[in-house]
């Protein structure tokens, strides 16, 4: 009788506890972790005159990104200020900490205690994008890893980036941390304008570090002779971005390409992109407009720039508390008096020689309203390259006997397959299959490096369209650099569609073969 007398209430209990659980369902969805990202990738892009400072081009400028790996060049323009302030230098001997070790998944590998100096470090972040580095450069100049995010986002303030906030030096996922395209521009042109010297980092091609050689994850690098870095980056939720500029003949462009979901695909854009404005950009001398401020100066004053708890100074200053006590440790003397008393809102300017003061309106709002979509390919000059291929000259043949400007696969030629290649390229004897063969023997060749050409059209964008057309089958094509080079044959003008940067004759034969199996053709041969 008791066991059924209690029975009811069980049951009300068992129903307001069921209640409890589907509420629960229902709300803890939308209780994101603090850490959670939403997926923004999405493409952004925008392309500045650095000299003018006016937009040539813009596509969701304003709209909200995640930098990823880009905003490592963020943590270098806060390292370049210690160096130029002479709180650092390239020698200067950096700890790994269990933190800075444990970064993943890009890193340089060194474990916690280890040293590595500030040169290097610097290149292992242009190169390599190592996570890990930039822990070390972070907590090195700042303490922690959050602190230094603070002045991040302080400095890019300053500068003008005002839609940007940092949450930590490597650009890994955090959905606080984002950015626009918009303001990674004005950094692009900062980073040059305020750190000339340093600035040629950012050209590094390859890094060695113990036994390993690193190369730049920048396949853009030295496009059209032009393009001089700056930095790529990659997450998930962000896809593929470029931080990029272009300097050659007086002209200086900053480019910004985010959300892509490939490298390849992404590296094509960035290539049109400078294809079809870098000419539009403005020669000579850099305007009033284009200049960025540098960062807490105003007249011969440093300024604090406020934040919620405590003032964080953006300029460098001399060695934080922290790091100043380590070096009286380490003398066997005690602490002296603090060397750096709480500073006012306002205080004199650092003795170190520091840049001029700049205006403080970079003028980035679309001054010149360009054509939002690509317009006709330029029709400047390309880089000399190695015009001693025969996928080149055939096309241009079967051109004039009238086959169609395709690329090479895709129709039938006109003329026949079985052809002798010029005598600079190969021996007179050597007959070539222009659809099936995967490479030729280039004898008589300059010592170089190995190339693929997949066909080459009638115009820049018809080939242009080849790479990106090839970098979307084959995503490895990524990896390496594509370039379009125009050639004349028969008075008619062509331009060959190419990848470079393999290692020889075996990775070229093994990308052909990984095109034939996406139904393209392709020619590998030594430059």
């Amino acid at each position: 009788m008791a066991s059924q007398a209690k029975s009811p209430w069980r049951a009300v209990f068992l129903r307001a506890f069921a209640a409890v659980l589907i509420a629960l369902a229902v709300t803890v969805p939308t209780m994101a972790p603090a850490q959670a990202i939403e997926n923004l990738r999405k493409y952004a892009g925008i392309v500045v005159d650095a000299k003018s400072g006016h937009v040539l081009y813009e596509e969701a400028a304003d709209s909200r990104r995640y930098p990823a790996s880009v905003a490592k060049v963020m943590t270098l323009y806060v390292l370049f200020q210690e160096l130029s302030a002479g709180n650092l230098k390239l020698s200067t001997k950096m700890t790994v900490s269990r933190h800075a070790a444990a970064a993943v998944p890009t890193k340089l590998g060194l474990r916690a205690g280890a040293t590595i100096t500030v040169e290097d470090a610097i290149k292992s972040l242009v190169t390599l994008s190592a996570n890990d580095m930039a822990r070390v450069i972070a907590e090195h100049i700042s303490g922690t890893e959050s602190k230094f995010a603070e002045r991040m986002t302080a400095t890019a303030r300053a500068l003008g980036m005002r839609s940007t906030t940092y949450r930590n030096a490597s650009g890994l996922p955090d959905g606080g941390q984002v950015t626009t395209v918009r303001d990674q521009a004005i950094l692009g042109i900062a980073v040059y304008q305020h750190f000339p010297s340093y600035y040629e980092f950012f050209q590094t091609t390859s890094f060695r570090y113990g036994k390993s050689t690193y190369g730049n994850h920048n396949r853009v690098l030295g496009y059209m002779g032009a393009v001089d870095g700056i930095k790529t980056g990659y997450i998930n939720a962000a896809g593929s971005n470029l931080l990029t500029a272009a300097r050659k003949d007086g002209r200086h462009i900053v480019v910004v390409a985010f959300g892509f979901n490939s490298a390849g695909a992404r590296d094509e854009k960035v290539r049109q992109l400078v294809a079809n404005y870098l000419s539009k950009g403005r020669r000579g001398d850099y305007l009033q407009t284009a200049m960025i401020p540098v960062p807490g100066r105003q007249g011969n004053v440093q300024v604090a720039v406020a934040q919620p708890t405590r003032p964080v100074f953006v300029m460098p200053m001399p060695l934080p508390g922290f790091r100043l006590a380590q070096l009286v440790a380490a003398n066997g003397a005690q602490p002296q008096a603090p060397a750096i008393q709480p500073m006012p809102e306002v205080v004199v300017a650092s003795a170190a020689p520091q840049p001029a003061p700049m205006p403080a309106d970079l003028g980035l709002q679309p001054a010149v309203q360009a054509a939002n979509t690509l317009a006709a390919p330029s029709q400047a000059p390309q880089p000399a390259y190695p015009s001693q291929d025969i996928i080149g000259a055939w096309l241009s043949e079967s051109y004039n006997l009238g086959a169609p400007p395709a690329a090479l696969g895709q129709t039938v030629p006109s003329a026949p397959l079985g052809i002798q290649p010029p005598a600079e390229v190969g021996a007179p004897s050597q007959p070539v299959d222009l659809l099936t063969s995967g490479s030729v023997q280039t004898a008589d060749a300059a010592p170089g490096g190995w190339v693929v050409q997949i066909g080459a059209g009638p115009s820049e964008g018809s080939a242009r369209a080849m790479l990106s057309d090839a970098a979307g089958k084959v995503g490895t094509l990524g990896d390496f650099r594509s370039y379009v080079e125009r050639f004349e044959k028969n008075g008619q003008t062509f331009f060959r569609a190419r990848f470079v940067g393999f290692g020889g004759r075996d990775d070229a034969t093994a990308m052909c073969n990984q095109l034939k199996q996406q139904n393209l053709s392709c020619l590998a041969m030594q430059s």
